[in-house]
């Protein structure tokens, strides 16, 4: 009777020992394995957020695109009314000063906005590629880390 009263004894002690101790379910690896997962994970939401920038970039750089095509019309047509108008002064109208200057003015206005938007259109293009080569190298780090998975739990 003393052994099972002792032996009963020895398990209710027991029980609340084992109670009080933690044992951790997820070993020291996959610790390990889970922070490497959250790096490339880390990785590949900056490699997102590079391509929304990137995306962001290129409508501006079409915006630019259109703005360059319309100023280089208007460039183009005020160009061709200054030769009209020259044309006819050598075939022997009238020499119409005023409307000659003004004509030349709105050309040469027109010509600087079109290289003003041919600079600003260069330059939102080599923001994009600049974008660009961080993605690539983004890439590249992003494919150097592998997301190996494994949980061992216990």
């Amino acid at each position: 009777m003393k052994k099972i009263l002792f032996f009963l004894f020895a398990l209710v002690i027991s029980s609340f020992v084992n109670a009080q101790t933690y044992t951790p379910k997820v070993s020291k690896d996959s610790v390990g394995i889970l922070t490497n997962r959250i790096d490339v994970l880390k990785a590949s939401i900056k490699l997102l957020e590079l391509k929304i920038a990137e995306s962001k970039e290129e409508t501006e750089v079409e915006k630019l695109r259109l703005k360059l095509l319309e100023a280089n019309g208007n460039s183009k047509t005020s160009a061709e009314r200054v030769s009209n108008h020259s044309a006819k002064t050598i075939s022997g109208s009238s020499v119409d000063l005023k409307a000659m200057e003004k004509l030349s003015k709105k050309s040469k206005a027109d010509a600087e906005s079109a290289l003003k938007a041919l600079e600003r259109f260069n330059k939102q293009i080599s923001s994009v590629e600049d974008i660009r080569s961080q993605i690539q190298s983004e890439e590249r780090k992003l494919g150097y880390k592998s997301p190996k998975i494994v949980y061992t739990y216990k």
